[in-house]
């Protein structure tokens, strides 16, 4: 085989390989949606997208008050916790102010955009992810209150 030919060669070999070798690292290097959760997560704000505010015009607000928070997460497994802890056992640790409220199981499933809650009696919920980076954390869930709507209940990590 000529110095050329084996040139060549070494040249295609090398344009395959390294697209390949940078796809292998950046999939090594990314975290699963499990392995992002995990941690302390504290509760900084919950928004109903269908509030009944008078609103500016294009300005949108999805703000809501304790009392509408309250009606809204009647029935829910979470509705009085401020800090959730996601532990790597599949367990989770909702906190008030006062300490330890209950403890849950959660599950990734979907793409890594469904949130699964279950209580040891098989009361199950499902959240939708629509953001989880290092820092934030933001889930949705459909309610039925009075309108249907969606509310966005936003973490940060502690």
């Amino acid at each position: 085989m000529s110095k050329d030919r084996i040139k060549i060669l070494m040249i295609y070999v090398g344009i395959f390989m390294v697209p390949c070798a940078l796809v292998l690292i950046m999939l090594s290097n990314d975290q699963s949606a499990e392995d992002k959760v995990l941690g302390r997560w504290q509760e900084v704000s919950w928004e109903y997208e269908k509030i009944d505010k008078k609103r500016e015009v294009g300005e949108e607000n999805w703000d809501i008050n304790e009392q509408q928070k309250y009606e809204i997460s009647q029935g829910l497994v979470f509705h009085e916790a401020e800090t959730w802890h996601f532990l790597p056992t599949g367990e989770l640790e909702l906190y008030n102010q006062t300490g330890l409220l209950s403890q849950l199981e959660w599950r990734i499933k979907g793409h890594g955009n469904i949130l699964k809650l279950e209580k040891t009696d098989a009361e199950v919920e499902h959240y939708q992810i629509q953001k989880l980076d290092d820092n934030k954390m933001e889930i949705h869930f459909n309610t039925d209150l009075q309108v249907r709507g969606i509310v966005k209940m936003t973490f940060v990590k502690v």
